[in-house]
């Protein structure tokens, strides 16, 4: 699978902080900020596993110990109805549902979650509010996202900004659609068309890559 790590020095990021729609793409140096100004806050690693793999809200507050596989490097991301169990919930909101997936641990982010799983049980929640002890939820994870966009004065910040960086940085530096759509468990490339619009670009090249994508098994 091919997949970019966003904090690299040696790709490009394009366009900074250029808002289209409900599109926000964060730059490198926000990305640092966000992350040192949630420092002490027992979601700081979870918010940066959100821009460093893409992966929804709701799918990273459902993540146990056990979905984290330091031996393999990879992450387990199950289907949308477990999930929603996990979370306390009887039914989806959402309009499709998203089979189970593994995506490719990124290796900026190994250690940490070495860290964050070391000794635990693998059915406990990945991330918790340490007072009162709970799982978190994506409500939760919003409303700290857009408090440190107020206190960093980045207009617009939402948790999907993270995502939308991600999916416009892997595009911009040549990751095809076809591995980008399996790890991000999208069910066709109809999302992707709200993003090449936002670049500018009508179609692009699926065998196209770069030379400084990183391939991780």
């Amino acid at each position: 699978m091919y997949v970019l790590i966003l904090m690299k020095e040696n790709v490009s990021m394009g366009v900074f902080r250029r808002s289209d729609g409900n599109i926000l793409e964060l730059s490198r140096d926000e990305l640092v900020a966000i992350f040192e100004a949630a420092r002490g806050h027992p979601a700081q690693l979870l918010i940066r596993i959100l821009w460093e793999t893409g992966m929804q809200v709701r799918e990273a507050v459902a993540l146990t110990v056990g979905d984290v596989d330091t031996v393999h490097r990879k992450i387990r991301i199950v289907n949308t109805r477990e999930a929603c169990l996990r979370r306390g919930e009887h039914r989806s909101n959402g309009k499709r549902g998203k089979p189970e997936r593994d995506i490719a641990l990124p290796s900026v982010l190994y250690y940490p979650l070495c860290r964050a799983v070391h000794g635990r049980c693998t059915d406990e929640f990945l991330f918790f509010s340490r007072d009162p002890y709970c799982p978190f939820n994506a409500r939760t994870i919003e409303i700290l996202v857009r408090q440190l966009g107020r206190r960093l004065r980045i207009d617009g910040l939402t948790a999907s900004a993270f995502r939308d960086t991600f999916i416009l940085h892997n595009l911009r530096n040549g990751t095809s659609r076809a591995p980008l759509q399996r790890h991000l468990g999208f069910l066709n490339r109809q999302p992707f068309k709200r993003y090449e619009s936002y670049l500018g670009r009508g179609t692009l090249n699926a065998d196209q890559m770069a030379l400084s994508l990183e391939m991780r098994a």
